[in-house]
């Protein structure tokens, strides 16, 4: 097998693995309803099956750049299927619903090492001036496998079970290991420096408190323990920046910050996933509340303009290389508003066939927008300082997920818990101040992108 061939394999190979993982971050949001009589749990708590599992994901792409030198990437991906089939077998025959997410948050595994991997390879063994093809495909699979989990996950449900969407995952991700394997090799030699554990224990634990403290909104703003934890996020993410400056050994090298365009690059990138994840959650949970339709119609709203969008993902990273970043990002970034802009609008009646469209719509700017963010932020960082860019982002996007995802469910749960209202009127009413929220990330996003470009000029 030629090396060109064999390395091209071992992209997609990491990017199948990627893909599966992430597909079920959403898969079982449709399940949500039938999970909360099952397990008997409110959403706000059933919903910890993708915020644990996205954070746990997160928490483990902390340490991605440590992993990247320390370890062949081979064993980076035996590893990664490795766990993930394990935490799918567990949740697949969970008896109950602290089972069910002690399954989630070792399958989270997964995705957490195989996306910053793909992501790593890439960018080490795919010559630059393509890079912007393959951060498309490598995008479209962070990007496109979350918009199809509901669809997964609604079909899987209506006809099976929701424990058959862990049965299913678990066998695709046996093929992608056993052909993985055959072409994944050795791409650098590995660097045994020491693991900086404390300061790793101190962001893990920042994000957890940031997560948990965001769903106690639901409790009102007065909520002490709201503000008790955004003190604590705010005192650990100071002591590690502290601490990452004086250590000698390896998590993460704040280097990477210096950069001002990759600061707002990568913001416009945690800002993106945090629409696409956050409104894929809300969206099949309204249509099925709200519009009073099946799991399967909550999950297939979202398919259509998924692959729409997603198949001209490729294309938006060649318009990246042929025309650079200006276009795909300010075009993609003024197309998601437009869609969160008539969500927002639309949100107390919103028909079938008015979420497809609006999604679609929204999906076409992400997709636009969401690997190119990523290429021009790591194009701006030297060789030695892009896997720990390529690790800051990948946490960053996955912690918008979980945050995401949590924010929303939980401005949606306080119009939920009002008094005198029925809970659907309450859903309807919950997302359509969730949509207002999502139209504001929206412009933040493209001010985000304004600063990055302004920066780069000034450099």
């Amino acid at each position: 097998m030629k090396e060109k061939t064999k390395n091209i394999l071992a992209v997609l190979s990491a990017a199948f693995m990627s893909f599966v993982g992430i597909l079920t971050e959403t898969s079982l949001n449709v399940t949500f309803p039938t999970m909360m009589k099952q397990f008997n749990v409110a959403l706000d708590t059933v919903q910890w099956t993708t915020t644990g599992y996205l954070l746990t994901i997160a928490i483990i792409m902390i340490c991605s750049s440590y992993l990247n030198e320390r370890f062949t990437a081979k064993q980076l991906f035996v590893v990664a299927c490795g766990g993930f089939m394990v935490g799918s077998v567990i949740s697949a025959f969970a008896p109950n619903f602290s089972i069910l997410l002690l399954g989630r948050l070792i399958s989270a595994l997964g995705a957490g090492i195989s996306t910053p991997l793909m992501f790593n390879l890439v960018t080490e063994i795919i010559p630059r001036d393509k890079w912007g093809v393959y951060m498309g495909i490598a995008g479209l699979v962070v990007a496109m496998a979350p918009t199809l989990g509901p669809a997964f996950g609604g079909i899987t449900n209506f006809y099976l079970s929701w424990r058959w969407i862990f049965i299913f995952a678990t066998i695709i991700a046996l093929i992608v290991f056993i052909a993985g394997v055959l072409v994944i090799g050795k791409y650098h030699e590995q660097v045994k420096s020491d693991f900086d554990w404390l300061a790793f224990i101190i962001l893990a634990s920042a994000f957890i408190t940031l997560t948990v403290g965001v769903n106690q909104i639901s409790k009102g703003i007065t909520n002490p323990l709201f503000w008790l934890l955004l003190i604590a996020t705010t005192i650990l993410i100071l002591f590690f920046v502290k601490l990452s400056q004086k250590s000698t050994k390896k998590l993460l090298d704040l280097a990477v910050f210096k950069q001002k365009a990759f600061v707002w690059g990568a913001l416009a990138y945690f800002l993106l996933q945090f629409n696409n994840i956050g409104i894929s959650f809300v969206l099949p949970n309204y249509v099925q509340i709200v519009g009073h339709q099946n799991s399967l119609i909550g999950g297939l709203i979202l398919l259509p303009g998924s692959i729409i969008a997603g198949l001209l993902n490729p294309y938006f990273g060649s318009l990246y290389d042929k025309k650079g970043a200006k276009l795909p990002l300010y075009l993609g970034g003024s197309f998601m508003m437009l869609g969160c802009l008539l969500f927002m609008i639309f949100g107390l009646n919103l028909s079938v066939l008015m979420i497809v469209i609006f999604y679609g719509i929204m999906m076409l700017g992400h997709r636009m927008s969401f690997s190119n963010t990523l290429a021009e932020s790591l194009k701006v960082e030297k060789g030695e300082l892009r896997a720990d860019a390529t690790a800051v982002c990948q946490t960053s996007q996955q912690l918008a997920g979980s945050v995401g995802t949590t924010i929303l469910a939980v401005i949606i749960s306080i119009w939920q818990k009002k008094p005198n209202i029925t809970y659907s009127l309450g859903t309807a009413q919950g997302s359509q101040a969730a949509f207002i929220f999502t139209v504001i990330i929206s412009l933040i996003i493209i001010f985000s992108d304004w600063k990055m470009f302004k920066a780069e000029n000034n450099n």
